[in-house]
């Protein structure tokens, strides 16, 4: 009786840690339970026991996320100057990586868990901060979307559900499950991960032809030797620069915003439909904060499916489902409503107690469109509309919006059909348009029928690809042409940087006012011209 109490405890010890543990997901501890508890297994308890707790002492004990991620990091290098080109871009803007980690801190976690399960490499656990900046509600005018921005096609083929309720490319947990999924097959089709990175930014086909082409003419067929656009040529090393990046801020200068090991959110599903405010007033969280945790439910109403998941935070499950369960109150306050040929928005507004303004965002109806075709819209089932409900649609019309992080970073995604077209943004010039595709700025204007410097936000530009150069003396001439610094790295000296920039370390001084000092520390910035 005493060694079954003894054993009973032990392993409500053992399942404890393991709730709270990176294996929480493994099912040891209900297979240990039984045993334990099993009069007819009794007798191996002991040898259980010690071999669990073997197991035990093998688990890292991850003081933090960024340890975690770090230790799954095993793509290798791009051995050209590009990818030193993107860490010296990253390091010299340490408030803007916070700022993406600040963002993603929801995420990550989640997505690195995923990563791990599946025994993919960590770095791609990095990837949405390449394709989003970790934002679920991103958009590019090539109709991509999401933290992982899957264009239509691509979402569709791996099962993310696009209706007028619900965009399964802006959900976090049905994206995240959809692109590894995605990016698995791909590392399947080319046995490379830097293979698989391109594909999943240019194309599958579109490598696949540059990797035979090669083959045909006996050229290596590795990510470094293949002709691609100048985006894809970019986008593996910049995953790898920020991969560099978290493996070592320190070498970097940078100091990185801590991120705990254990999950921000959990999923839930609701079992009926009802109104983003009542699930918001249910978990006792602001509406934003929902919508934060569930961007691809783009109506007041969650529509309910077995498939879908409602996304929390971690402490806030419980409180969800045991105020469900005594919530006496209408589930939905809106309806759909079967609209008449010919009728009045502006007058359907009123009958329903909405602003015109208010009608039009919930159903995406544009400011031109003056009547009803006969389409189904929703409105309030009451007219008029409280503070608070008012306060829930300004919410969700910012939820449908593109939220771009930083307008003018130029590794933010803004290009449609991926290095082919380029959406101007606030603060682009031609100038820094050029200088990002590898164009001069006569080819640029030429292309786009342009006769001087002028251009607008929203504007989309032509833009041509071009091919980087090989070998590494045209890679660092070309890392020296297309960068005025670098970000001193640990190890590197005041010799090594002038030598790979085909500088004398008196030009290094002189350049950057440095007389008689002889060495630099790490995350200084020194200019190159």
């Amino acid at each position: 009786m005493q060694r079954s109490l003894i054993a009973g405890l032990i392993a409500g010890l053992l399942a404890s840690f393991y709730a709270t543990s990176a294996l929480a997901d493994t099912p040891a501890i209900s297979r240990l339970d039984f045993q334990l508890t099993d009069p007819a297994n009794r007798g191996d308890a002991d040898g259980t026991i010690n071999a669990l707790f073997g197991e035990i002492n093998q688990v890292p004990a991850y003081t933090d996320l960024w340890s975690r991620v770090r230790a799954g990091f095993t793509i290798p290098d791009v051995d050209n100057a590009l990818t030193e080109k993107w860490e010296n871009y990253y390091a010299a803007r340490p408030e803007y990586l916070n700022r993406i980690i600040a963002r993603g801190s929801r995420y990550l976690y989640f997505v690195a868990n995923e990563v791990e399960r599946r025994g993919l490499p960590m770095e791609l656990a990095l990837l949405p901060m390449i394709e989003s900046a970790y934002n679920p509600k991103a958009e590019s005018p090539a109709r991509a979307a999401g933290m992982w921005q899957f264009i239509p096609d691509t979402g569709k083929r791996y099962g993310l559900e696009r209706t007028w309720w619900y965009d399964g490319r802006r959900d976090v947990v049905a994206a995240t499950d959809a692109a590894l999924d995605y990016l698995t097959t791909l590392n399947g089709m080319f046995n490379d991960w830097q293979l698989a990175l391109a594909s999943y930014n240019w194309g599958e086909n579109a490598v696949a032809r540059a990797v035979n082409k090669n083959q045909a003419a006996g050229l290596p067929i590795d990510f470094a030797n293949l002709r691609m656009p100048d985006e894809t040529r970019n986008y593996v090393p910049k995953l790898l620069a920020v991969r560099n990046i978290i493996a070592n801020p320190q070498a970097y200068g940078i100091q990185l915003s801590s991120l705990p090991n254990s999950p921000y959110f959990a999923t839930i599903q609701t079992g009926r439909h009802m109104d983003v405010k009542v699930a918001a007033e249910l978990a006792e969280i602001p509406v934003d904060e929902l919508l934060r945790l569930n961007p691809g439910f783009i109506r007041p109403v969650i529509a309910y499916k077995d498939e879908r998941k409602l996304v929390l935070p971690a402490d806030k499950v419980d409180t969800f489902q045991r105020n469900l369960a005594v919530f006496d109150k209408p589930l939905l306050n809106w309806q759909p409503y079967v609209t008449k040929p010919g009728e009045s928005f502006d007058k359907m507004a009123s009958t329903f107690g909405i602003s015109a303004v208010e009608l039009r965002d919930i159903n995406d109806i544009a400011q031109r469109e003056r009547s009803a075709r006969g389409q189904t819209i929703l409105v309030p089932m009451v007219a008029g509309l409280d503070l608070s409900e008012r306060q829930t649609l300004v919410a969700l019309a910012a939820n449908k919006q593109a939220d771009p992080l930083d307008t003018g970073a130029q590794d933010a995604p803004r290009a449609v059909n991926r290095a082919r077209e380029h959406q101007v943004a606030k603060g682009d010039t031609v100038f820094n348009i050029a200088k990002r595709y590898g164009v001069s700025v006569a080819t640029l204007r030429e292309a786009n029928g342009l006769r001087g410097n002028a251009i607008h936000a929203g504007q989309v530009l032509k833009v041509a690809a071009v091919e980087a150069p090989r070998g590494k003396a045209a890679a660092a001439a070309q890392a020296k042409a297309e960068h005025d610094f670098v970000v001193v790295k640990r190890g590197d000296t005041l010799a090594s940087i002038a030598k790979r920039y085909k500088l004398t370390v008196a030009d290094l001084k002189r350049i950057n006012k440095l007389g008689n000092k002889a060495a630099v520390a790490p995350g200084v910035k020194l200019a190159l011209n």
